[in-house]
């Protein structure tokens, strides 16, 4: 194996590691949380952190109420683990890897859900996850190497067989449902770090990638999302870069390099593209998430490193998502949290 691909798999691996200390209570900004910093015009603010069932009752007196009258805690009604997030009209769904299941936040009704631990559509270690226009939920279930497709409820629909996937990790889906593309980040010790691209139906379409570095080529891919364009991004965290494919599966461009400067990468772990095409990337060493045009111009960088739980400040970022509302969603593994951050800025 060559010696660069030793320092990258290396490098990538400590992303992995997570932290086995609780963090301490979170901090309350004094002020609107907002990037850039003044004087500059704002083009993100904080709008929200989400970490259980209380954060979306909060205001209402319902969970205060509930406390009250039952007994029962709101705040313990939460994820274990975290890891992706997608989100659809108010809805919020994030996998927790420990506690094996999705959990939703449905702001509009102010309540909380879970699902994915019934019957066929059981989940042994949920991951990524993409929702489609519809509302249908596609789940890439790691340990049993499939794709678990739910409706906006929870309800199984169907699943897609990764018999020859070896480590499965993320989902993108095309609004109406019919491109579902899941990355296969692969194994040190294995050569299948490709995308897959299914029909609706189950019936692969295309293979994209090999292991490599070329352009084209994947060496560890943790994270994919498609642009309102169709173009497909994948990040290749093991070769520090973003690349571009065209429906036909053909690479565009790339961007990205290994390094601590802008617009570098170190331990980059998740990606999203919204509604006007920018491109999102977490690093989980820079604990940040760079906001790049679609041909690669950093535009500025979201959130900091934090040792306290405050809004935009990260320890362990992973996956992210847009929303068609201009939302962005960034979870942290280490503060059990889903940041919610408003693009001030119109959704193209």
């Amino acid at each position: 194996m060559p010696c660069r691909r030793r320092f990258n798999t290396a490098l990538l691996g400590l992303a992995l590691a997570g932290c086995q200390s609780r963090p301490a209570a979170p901090v309350k900004a004094a002020g609107p949380v907002v990037w850039p910093a003044p004087p500059d015009p704002p083009r993100f603010r904080h709008e929200a952190t989400l970490r259980n069932a209380a954060s979306v009752a909060e205001g209402s007196g319902g969970a205060l109420m509930q406390r009250l009258l039952t007994g029962d805690d709101a705040s313990r009604n939460t994820f274990s683990k975290p890891m992706g997030v997608a989100a659809h009209q108010g809805r919020i769904f994030v996998t927790d890897t420990e506690g094996r299941r999705v959990f939703v936040f449905d702001v509009p009704r102010r309540k909380t859900f879970q699902f994915g631990f019934r019957r066929e559509g059981a989940l042994k270690m949920p991951a990524g996850i993409a929702v489609d226009a519809q509302g249908t939920v596609y789940v890439v279930d790691s340990s049993a190497r499939r794709l678990v497709v739910y409706d906006a409820l929870g309800l199984y629909l169907r699943h897609i067989d990764g018999d020859d996937w070896a480590h499965p990790t993320a989902v993108a889906v095309s609004p109406d449902g019919n491109r579902i593309c899941v990355v296969d980040t692969g194994r040190v010790d294995t050569d299948s770090h490709r995308v897959y691209v299914h029909a609706a139906d189950g019936r692969r379409l295309q293979v994209i990638g090999r292991r490599g570095e070329a352009a084209g080529e994947f060496n560890l891919p943790t994270d994919a999302a498609l642009a309102p364009d169709g173009t497909l991004w994948v990040l290749d965290a093991g070769n520090f870069r973003v690349q571009a494919f065209d429906r036909d599966g053909a690479p565009l461009r790339q961007f990205g390099s290994v390094g601590s400067g802008q617009g570098q990468f170190a331990r980059p772990r998740g990606l999203a593209v919204d509604a006007r095409g920018l491109v999102y990337v977490s690093d989980a060493s820079f604990c940040n998430v760079q906001v790049f045009q679609p041909g690669g111009e950093l535009l500025l960088a979201i959130g900091a490193r934090g040792e306290q739980d405050a809004p935009g400040r990260y320890l362990l970022p992973s996956k992210l998502a847009c929303d068609e509302r201009g939302f962005l969603y960034v979870v942290d593994q280490y503060f059990h949290k889903v940041d919610v951050i408003r693009g001030l800025g119109e959704p193209a």
